[in-house]
């Protein structure tokens, strides 16, 4: 009964919090959504041969301009402004799949603001549920994110995709391993920031000889990819993918600053000392993570996948150049995944606190923006000791609790 009470008590505070979040948030403008707005639409036109030739950014990204300003919507016009040139950078795959929204401007931006928030409540649920946290856990700290999660807010504002991510991660986690691997495969093509979880998974594989797990998830995720690199190909030609790789590549080249709200741990070694710092910070955590799989891999057979994909996300957050505030909603796995053992929640609550910003500003009064990366970075630390630790000590917490 107490638990059913508690379970009910959850669902009233996520619904409470869905309400004041949706309220708070239906009406901002689309920074980055008006860009998949307006590229969908550039599907099949004869004058745009590369979506990413700088040339062709310009003039759509005017021709949209001056569409805004005879469309009557304030927000349509706001957000043509500060894209007056577009700036497309993300995956032929990732235009692909969000071509259906509404052709009013207005309307499809309601409905992507709807997606995002369903998203990152169906895969916050969905993790949730394959880490074992209880119901009632899982709606109160649900509700808390929807509330003051700044990353979540940062998200859903300006239009991104990283809720669209989670709940992906949340399916790959709780499908079978062909079907996790066709929706691995499919992410990769969607976001590259995605980049290490394959690889840590293999190699958690090879080490536990799991190899029909291996070879179901191997051929899941060719598949998965060969489908997305086709959508891609089939919606803006067949060299689209390797124009979409010149023009990652130049974005990945950017350093934008702490103004920017760049909030990667690194900026500072990586201004000093150039972006070769990035290659090395993740060759060195992946070595790690490498380790402490390899240790833990005889210790307990519980799933430890949450654990591990959730390492891999956090180590591209720690080494990559740019990390936008929006990208901490990918912080979530991890510190679910850690939520499982009792000497590493309450760790993975406080680092989910400092990264939430919004709690700190309540206590302290100050805006947390100036130092932001100060409250972001031990936080990844923290989290990253506790994940390589748990990953070479493995257990199975449900064998712990029995």
């Amino acid at each position: 009964m107490r638990r059913a009470l508690l379970t009910i008590l959850g669902g009233l505070a996520v619904t409470y919090a869905v309400l004041v979040t949706w309220r708070q948030n239906e009406r901002a403008a689309g920074l980055d959504f008006y860009i998949y707005f307006v590229a969908g639409q550039l599907a099949g036109r004869a004058d745009v041969d590369n979506i990413y030739a700088p040339e062709v950014q310009a003039r759509i990204g005017e021709e949209y301009y001056e569409r805004a300003q005879h469309s009557g919507s304030e927000l349509r016009k706001y957000d043509a402004q500060r894209r007056r040139r577009l700036d497309n950078v993300s995956s032929p795959f990732l235009y692909s799949t969000l071509r259906w929204v509404s052709r009013d401007y207005e309307r499809a931006l309601t409905q992507y603001h709807a997606l995002v928030m369903f998203a990152f409540i169906a895969g916050f649920l969905l993790i949730a549920r394959v880490v074992r946290l209880s119901w009632a856990s899982s709606l109160f700290l649900l509700a808390a994110l929807l509330l003051y999660y700044r990353g979540f807010e940062a998200d859903l504002r300006v239009g991104n995709v990283n809720s669209l991510q989670l709940m992906m991660i949340g399916v790959a986690l709780s499908v079978p391993p062909i079907l996790a691997g066709v929706v691995a495969g499919m992410l990769l093509c969607f976001k590259p920031n995605f980049m290490f979880v394959p690889l840590l998974i293999v190699f958690a594989r090879i080490a536990s000889r799991d190899w029909k797990r291996l070879r179901l998830e191997s051929a899941g995720a060719v598949l998965g990819g060969a489908v997305a690199i086709a959508i891609g190909a089939v919606t803006y030609g067949w060299r689209v993918w390797i124009q979409w790789i010149s023009a990652a590549n130049q974005f990945y080249h950017r350093l934008q600053t702490r103004a920017e709200r760049n909030v990667t741990p690194a900026l500072p070694w990586f201004q000093e000392c150039g972006e070769w710092v990035g290659y090395a910070i993740a060759a060195a955590l992946i070595v790690i993570a490498c380790i402490a799989i390899w240790i833990g891999r005889r210790r307990g057979e519980g799933n430890v996948d949450p654990l591990i994909a959730g390492v891999a996300i956090l180590i591209y957050l720690m080494s990559a150049n740019v990390v936008w505030l929006h990208y901490m909603v990918l912080v979530i796995p991890i510190a679910l995944a850690l939520s499982d053992w009792r000497t590493t929640a309450i760790v993975a609550l406080l680092a989910l606190a400092a990264i939430a910003e919004e709690p700190f500003e309540m206590l302290i009064g100050v805006p947390a923006a100036p130092i932001e990366s100060m409250l972001i970075t031990p936080a990844f630390v923290a989290l990253f000791i506790c994940a390589i630790w748990k990953l070479a000590s493995h257990r199975d917490p449900a064998a712990l609790r029995s």
